[in-house]
């Protein structure tokens, strides 16, 4: 029989517990390369063919259990285009850290939508629409057409728990002190998503507003509301509406308040996925121009995480100009791991 002192009782007792706790984190490697090849057509100019990246990433996120229903998060995504190789700049996409308990989680850093807090805005639009195929490239349309706000630094995020399908993502986002080593003159902004979920319908309502030290500059955002309904009309099938409405510190050639929509729908149905969208924004600095985007997309998936994608996009730029229309149609492989 062996006998061991107290002494080293204790000793394995702590080694058990480092174990223990050194088994309680985990950390996930993960990412996505996106690249199509895509032909440009802008009117009064000569067409371009290119192969192009679709904001592909790296990343790494960790939960640690600290007992007690709370947990430590962490996580860093850096960017960089498949095409050619080079990080994107800045090159981390996200940097957070962060704690989630019972009342909700909280997350510090640079934060978009990959981030446990979300991005109130965009991941509204993530949960309601979909894209045709991504929201990269020949066919990004968040910045463009809805002003997503996604991704911010030096920012403050929280997510609420899930109350009954009801639930809260708000964020605050500190820029610069003013001064010349830190010239974003004390921009502060703020996003708030409120969303519900029950049964086929999905629902959200947003918000945002930000403010300058010394005042906001000409044409600059001011705030905004947005508005959007997703309802799976049959099995497989998505309809969907977003709206809303920016509003800007104008001059007097210039919109105060740019409204934009968008209406589509997604129908899947085994490996293949088909998605068309409509949308159309104001154009802030024109009083009279709009801008009209219409997307179609196909997907065939091979697995869960490797797609095939063709796509056709024709972008209207702004009514009020001549020769500034935009089509795209490319065809590229997508892979998740």
């Amino acid at each position: 029989m062996l006998h061991r002192s107290p002494l080293a009782l204790a000793a394995l007792t702590c080694l058990s517990l480092t174990a223990a706790a050194s088994n309680a984190q985990t950390v996930t490697l993960y990412g996505r390369l996106a690249v199509t090849v895509n032909q440009i057509d802008t009117a009064g100019s000569s067409k371009l063919l290119e192969v192009r990246d679709n904001a592909s990433r790296f990343g790494m996120r960790g939960v640690e259990e600290l007992g007690g229903g709370m947990q430590a998060l962490f996580g860093m995504e850096w960017g960089f285009s498949a095409d050619t190789g080079a990080a994107t700049n800045p090159a981390f996409r996200n940097t957070y850290v962060g704690l989630r308990g019972r009342w909700g989680t909280v997350a510090l850093g640079r934060l978009d939508s990959a981030n446990p807090t979300g991005s109130p805005l965009y991941s509204q639009i993530v949960s309601l629409t979909h894209f045709a195929p991504n929201d990269a490239g020949a066919t990004a349309t968040s910045t463009s057409m809805q002003n997503a706000r996604n991704r911010t630094s030096n920012s403050l995020g929280y997510a609420s728990p899930n109350w009954s399908g009801l639930s809260l993502r708000t964020r605050v986002y500190l820029g610069g002190a003013g001064t010349a080593a830190d010239p974003e003159d004390a921009l502060r902004s703020w996003d708030t998503g409120l969303n519900y979920q029950t049964g086929k319908l999905k629902a959200a309502l947003g918000y945002a507003k930000d403010s300058r030290k010394g005042g906001l500059t000409n044409n600059s955002f001011e705030d905004k509301w947005q508005a959007g309904l997703n309802y799976e009309a049959l099995p497989g099938l998505e309809l969907y509406v977003l709206g809303g409405v920016d509003r800007y510190k104008n001059t007097a050639t210039t919109r105060r308040d740019v409204q934009y929509s968008m209406l589509g729908a997604a129908y899947t149905v085994g490996p293949h996925k088909l998605v068309l969208n409509l949308m159309q924004r104001d154009v802030q600095s024109s009083l009279t121009g709009d801008r009209k985007r219409q997307q179609l997309s196909y997907q065939y998936f091979l697995s869960k995480r490797t797609d095939l994608q063709v796509f056709f996009d024709n972008d209207g730029i702004d009514s009020s100009r001549s020769n500034v229309r935009v089509r795209a149609i490319g065809a590229g492989v997508r892979h998740n791991f």
